[in-house]
Order: C-alpha cells, then sequence, then structure tokens
C-alpha cells in the first residue's frame, strides 16, 4: 500500500477523489472475476452451444449475451456479493485515499464515534446497525443465486 499511496500523492496528486477510490478498486477486483468466469466457462458452459448458436447465424457477441450470459447468474450473484461485502467493509484503502470528512465511507465514518477519550457506544450501535441493512438486503435478493452457484459448483462431471 506504501508504494501505491505515494505514486498517487507525491507524483500524480490524485489522493482524496472518490474516482482513485473506484479505479483502484475495480484494479483489485477484475482478476479474480476474470478467473471465476473463465472456471465457470471452461467448466460448465458447453461448447456445443456456442456452436449451434454459430451454425444458427449468431454474431460472437449476440451469442455471448443471449446464450452464455445467463448461464453465468450464479457466478455473477457471487461476485457481486464478494464485491459489494469487501468493498462495504473496506477500512484500509479509503483510509489511506480519503483525508476529508465529506468523502468518508460507511467504515471510517463509524471510526468517528470513537474518541481519545471516550466512545459513543450507543451512536456507534446505532450506525453500525444502519450499516449492515443494505448487505443484509443484498444479500437476502440474491440467495437464490448463491445456493444455485454452491450447487452448480459441487455436482461433479
Amino acid at each position: 500500500m506504501i508504494p501505491l499511496i505515494s505514486i498517487d500523492g507525491g507524483i500524480f496528486g490524485i489522493l482524496n477523489h472518490r474516482a482513485t477510490l473506484i479505479f483502484m478498486h475495480l484494479g483489485f477486483s477484475v482478476s479474480m472475476a476474470v478467473f471465476m468466469y473463465h472456471g465457470f466457462i471452461k467448466g460448465s458452459i458447453p461448447l456445443s452451444l456456442e456452436e449451434a448458436a454459430q451454425i444458427d447465424g449468431a454474431s460472437r457477441v449476440r451469442t455471448f449475451f443471449q446464450i452464455v450470459f445467463p448461464l453465468l447468474k450464479p457466478t455473477t450473484a457471487t461476485l457481486i456479493i464478494l464485491y459489494a461485502l469487501s468493498l462495504w467493509n473496506d477500512y484500509l484503502l479509503p483510509s489511506l485515499i480519503l483525508t476529508d470528512k465529506n468523502l468518508y465511507t460507511i467504515p471510517i465514518a463509524t471510526k468517528l464515534f470513537q474518541g481519545a477519550y471516550g466512545n459513543d457506544m450507543d451512536l456507534l450501535m446505532a450506525a453500525l446497525v444502519m450499516a449492515i441493512i443494505p448487505v443484509i438486503i443484498l444479500y437476502l435478493a440474491l440467495q437464490k443465486y448463491i445456493i444455485a452457484g454452491v450447487v452448480a459448483g459441487a455436482v461433479k462431471s
């Protein structure tokens, strides 16, 4: 983290911007998505589906979006949940990049309830309960896809 922050802050001067945080998270997250999608496509989607679409006259883009991508729903839901949880709970990277209190993320903002000489535990607990509600809603909305992804990955072929 030290070289990353020193280059971005010292050389480019792009610290304390939300766009910097977004681009860093994208850079860290893309690799896992590529590996998960690659593994799922190679292991679970037969090549005959793509060949049949090509014979029917579908282009490669149409084949991907109408045949392959709908089959990737469990993997996509798993990635959405993993990334949402990691972004929601990330403390280190935003604390290094963001110094303006107006730009703080929720984990850093909840830290403001702790002081050097005392803690506002009632406000801290209320903030933490409010912070967990969107994660629970996301999980409940995508729960069936997670279960389908786990079941699909457990079947030995």
